[in-house]
Order: structure tokens, then C-alpha cells, then sequence
């Protein structure tokens, strides 16, 4: 038999406790006329059937049908057995400010048409704070109809929600703002005040106020290798384009290089750039095996010869190559190249954002 109680109150929360029901592990006949006690920073509901009966603000509210409209139905029909009571599970809410840790467990991807790629990798971590809004909308869409809710329960809800609304919000934000990759980390608080409100709609929805964001946002250090695998920055024609440009250069007796031209046309510079250095590291790996193979069936020479006085990528260098193909001539990394270019040590012609170096440029600065 339900205990029948003439007065509703929290008196004593844990520390991290930020929903109670009253009364737990069951359920509770309420008499009218009782008082129901909420202190400041709670709201209490009062929850019959699945439905609301009523909200309470802080203060001592009597229990009436004035106050809580839906028992004078009850009472007319005689739901209560002529008792002066009624049954209701009573839901108290913190409502204050309730600060969350966060961050990223997995890279958020920012479209960005503006990039090579077409988006790139964003990663974060911080704070940001929250607190209920709508008491009700709340207890449903957090599945927090429950004796007790802690912080870190609720947590685990929002963590994941968070990240699927930052994934939506991120690249509207990035593309209306016209951010680079390199501008994330530096606007990190410009965009924390545009993803509040921004964000704030979505909060709405589980009745919350997002009072404050505060995360580092910056670029994942794998963020070009994560959006190529995730299929950003080549199209489906551009990748066969890709495969058949492979295959000719693998084809030693066709035409290599020259048969690709026109399956390149309509290609980035960076998936042309890409295209051609694994082109030309296939091309020099073919021509590695086959002067092996050929070392091996010829006699050996009656003297060393001397070395030749032609810089080492004179020979089979292209007239006009770019940063990459350079590296890969001269086999050093495509760093190097770029340092040596930025240094003055290097010739080289700067079209748009690309370096391209002559073989003159090449064989001047290897002759030292």
C-alpha cells in the first residue's frame, strides 16, 4: 500500500545529483492541501500517467486543484476512492548552470569547397555550459524520468549529440565566414559565440539553454589523409582517371606519361600534383628493377669508371616540374624542395599557390 504523504520536498541532493524523484522507489499518495517545497535553483513536476500535471518555481506552493487543475477531473470521478489524496510521481530539477567537459571523439569534418580537398579534419576539447530550460521537454528527451539522474548520465547523453550538431553547424559556420583550415585554431572564440547561438535551436529541442562554449577548436594532424579517405576532394571520374593514369604509366611499352594528358584535364592541381609524383615513383621503381636485372646478366666492368660530370638529375628530368617530382628526382622530401625554393637557393616560378622549377633551375642548384 502506497505511504500517503502531507508534504513534498528534496531535502539533501549528492553533489552531482541533478534530478530526484520524489517519492523514490515507488509510488506516493499526496494529500491536498499539502505543501510542496521547491528551494531556489529547483523545479519540481508533477507527473501522473505520463503527463503533466504541473510546474513549480521556487517557493511553498499549496497543493490545490487550483494550482494543479487536472486532479479536479480525478476527483469528480472518483479516481481517489473519496480520499482526500491523489498519486503523482514528483520530478525535482537543478536549475542551475551545469558546466560540461568535452571533446572530440571523433574528427568533425568541415565541407569546404574553398579547399583542395573540399573539407578538412577539425578536432576539440574545452567546456561549455548548460542548464534546463524546459522541465518537462527535458525529463523526455534526456530519459530522465528516473529516481535519480547524476551529471555524468547526463553527459553521456549529450557528448554525442553534441558532436552530431557540431558536424552540422561547423560547416555552415566555416563557409559563411569563408574560414581556411589554418583560421580554425585562431577564430576558436569568434566561432564559440557564433556556435551558441547557432547551436541554441538544437538545445531547444532537449530543454536546455546552452549558457556558454568555450572549445579549442584546431585542424587534425591527418586531416588531408582522413577527408581522401572519406572520399572529399576526388570525384568517382576523377578517381578512375587516377587508376587508368596508373596503369599507363605502369605500361612501359605505351606512350606512359603522355597517354594520361588529356584524362588529367578537369583535375585539381593537388590531385594533378598527387597523379604525377605516384606516376613518376612508379616510373623510377620500374627503371630501378630493370638496370637491376640488367647489372645482373652483364659481365662485370675491367675498371670502375669514373664518375660522370653531369649533375645526377640531368638525365630523364622533365623541362618544367613540380615541388614533388623534384623531390622525387633528387630523392629528398618534398619539404626540402619547398625550403630550398623559400631560402632563394632554389630557382623557381610561383604560379597561384604552386611552385614549378625548370630543369636548368634543377641542374644549377645540384652543380652547387
Amino acid at each position: 500500500m502506497a505511504k500517503v504523504f502531507d508534504r513534498v520536498a528534496i531535502d539533501s541532493w549528492l553533489n552531482d545529483e541533478i534530478v530526484r524523484k520524489f517519492p523514490q522507489g515507488g509510488l506516493g499518495d499526496i494529500k491536498l492541501g499539502s505543501p510542496c517545497i521547491v528551494n531556489p535553483n529547483e523545479i519540481a513536476v508533477f507527473v501522473r500517467g505520463g503527463k503533466a500535471l504541473g510546474t513549480f518555481q521556487p517557493g511553498t506552493h499549496v497543493l490545490t486543484t487550483a494550482n494543479i487543475p487536472w486532479l479536479t477531473d480525478f476527483l469528480e470521478k472518483g479516481l481517489f476512492g473519496g480520499a482526500n489524496v491523489f498519486t503523482a510521481d514528483v520530478y525535482y530539477l537543478k536549475a542551475a548552470d551545469m558546466t560540461f567537459k568535452w571533446g572530440t571523439a571523433q574528427p568533425i569534418i568541415a565541407e569546404s569547397p574553398n579547399t583542395a580537398a573540399g573539407a578538412y579534419a577539425i578536432v576539440g576539447n574545452g567546456t561549455y555550459v548548460a542548464k534546463v530550460k524546459d522541465p518537462w521537454r527535458f525529463l523526455q528527451a534526456m530519459d530522465a524520468m528516473r529516481d535519480s539522474v547524476r551529471l555524468p548520465q547526463l553527459k553521456d547523453r549529450l557528448d554525442p549529440m553534441l558532436g552530431v550538431m557540431l558536424q552540422d553547424k561547423l560547416s555552415e559556420l566555416v563557409n559563411a565566414k569563408n574560414l581556411g583550415p589554418a583560421q580554425i585554431q585562431s577564430f576558436s572564440k569568434d566561432l564559440n559565440d557564433l556556435l551558441v547561438g547557432l547551436l541554441q535551436s538544437e538545445f531547444d529541442a532537449i530543454g536546455m539553454v546552452l549558457v556558454a562554449f568555450n572549445i579549442r577548436l584546431g585542424l587534425h594532424p591527418n586531416s588531408l589523409e582522413i577527408v581522401t579517405r572519406m572520399g572529399y576532394g576526388t570525384s568517382y571520374t576523377q578517381m578512375k582517371t587516377l587508376d587508368v593514369g596508373m596503369a599507363a604509366a605502369q605500361n612501359t611499352a605505351g606512350g606512359g606519361l603522355a597517354e594520361t594528358g588529356m584524362g588529367m584535364m578537369g583535375m585539381s592541381a593537388m590531385q594533378q600534383q598527387m597523379m604525377q609524383q605516384q606516376m613518376m615513383q612508379q616510373q623510377m621503381m620500374q627503371q630501378q628493377a630493370a638496370a637491376a636485372a640488367a647489372a645482373q646478366q652483364a659481365p662485370p666492368p675491367a675498371a670502375p669508371a669514373a664518375a660522370p660530370a653531369t649533375p645526377p638529375a640531368a638525365a630523364g628530368t622533365p623541362d618544367v616540374m613540380t615541388p614533388a617530382q623534384a623531390a622525387a628526382i633528387v630523392q629528398v622530401d618534398e619539404a626540402d624542395i619547398v625550403a630550398a625554393i623559400e631560402a632563394g637557393d632554389l630557382k623557381a616560378r610561383k604560379i597561384g599557390a604552386s611552385y614549378r622549377i625548370s630543369k636548368a633551375a634543377l641542374d644549377e642548384f645540384l652543380a652547387g
